[in-house]
């Protein structure tokens, strides 16, 4: 039972905020009435490193010496859609569909025996709902977009104690976006800071994001450096003891165990335009440093169809 509990919390603070973006933004520009931004994209994670609680590059459970070749994968098709409600409110949404795997060798018995584990979990994460409103529209771009955080497929005990699809929580978030057109060059500069309230028992969090884009024609590239720190100090996950409640019984509980994090991510992204209305969008996005979070890079392959 403490074994289960434990690989359920550590996953969850792993999962959390993996994929979806820190903000779900493109920008500060806001679509012009009736136009969309419509993307469907495709995400490929595998890893076997996460940052602990102090920020240090470890294999995974690799403080935990009953556990071994830890690894963690996650397939994931994201529906992402902006759409022009009015010429200054734009309408945000963000629904993730996961397929997560976890496996490990377990040490049984003081090393005597080993068995391998695999778990999986499918189904829908967090819907990010948002409306984003511009402040200022022109060449310099000033926005306010503020939003909800809603739980579809999570499980607060998955059947197979395998990874979790998101926090399980309601969470309230706002964000301030900046952007500026660097006319006539074909390049631009955008960013913006944001809160997110949470609902549960973890932390608040405080939201960041810079971009910087240039055009080679029908070809953009650009690069995002994205950051999500929580507002505390991240616990160790792993170190929190466990206890009963009462002596002589009452089973095992965990203490208060807060799933804090923090993730800096860094994005190089090239788009395609196809035609005036599609495009085809590659992205690297490395997870460079955190705390309670996974290592490594995300591959991505979306196609845009807007108007």
């Amino acid at each position: 039972m403490k074994s289960k509990i434990i690989i359920w919390i550590f996953f969850a603070c792993l999962v959390a905020n993996l994929i979806t973006p820190n903000l779900v933004v493109s920008g500060a520009w806001v679509q012009k009435k009736h136009g969309f931004y419509f993307k469907v994209s495709g995400h490929y994670f595998f890893t076997t490193k996460e940052f602990n609680h102090e920020g240090r590059q470890l294999d995974i459970f690799q403080e935990r010496i009953i556990y071994e070749d830890t690894s963690f994968r996650d397939l994931n098709l994201t529906a992402y859609l902006e759409y022009g409600l009015l010429e200054r409110f734009t309408l945000v949404a963000n629904l993730p569909l996961k397929t997560l795997t976890s496996k490990r060798v377990e040490i049984i018995g003081g090393g005597a025996l080993t068995r391998q584990v695999t778990t999986h979990t499918q189904g829908v994460s967090d819907l990010a709902l948002s409306g984003r409103y511009a402040l200022l529209d022109g060449s310099f771009m000033l926005s306010y977009q503020a939003g909800i955080e809603i739980p579809l497929g999570y499980e607060a005990a998955p059947g197979n104690d395998g990874p979790p699809l998101g926090t399980g929580n309601v969470d309230f978030v706002n964000h301030l976006l900046i952007g500026k057109s660097l006319f006539p060059f074909p390049a631009y500069l955008t960013g913006g800071v944001g809160y997110r309230w949470r609902s549960g028992a973890w932390h608040d969090q405080i939201l960041f994001t810079a971009e910087g884009g240039y055009s080679f024609g029908s070809v953009l590239v650009k690069v995002t450096f994205d950051g999500l720190k929580s507002t505390v100090a991240p616990p160790d996950i792993l170190g929190q003891p466990v206890t009963t409640p009462l002596p002589g019984g009452g089973g095992a509980l965990p203490n208060i165990i807060q799933g804090d994090q923090d993730i800096f991510k860094i994005s190089p992204t090239i788009i395609v335009n196809l035609t005036k209305q599609i495009a085809l969008q590659g992205e690297f996005l490395h997870i460079y440093a955190g705390k309670n979070t996974v290592s490594g890079t995300i591959y991505s392959l979306g196609l845009i169809y807007t108007k």
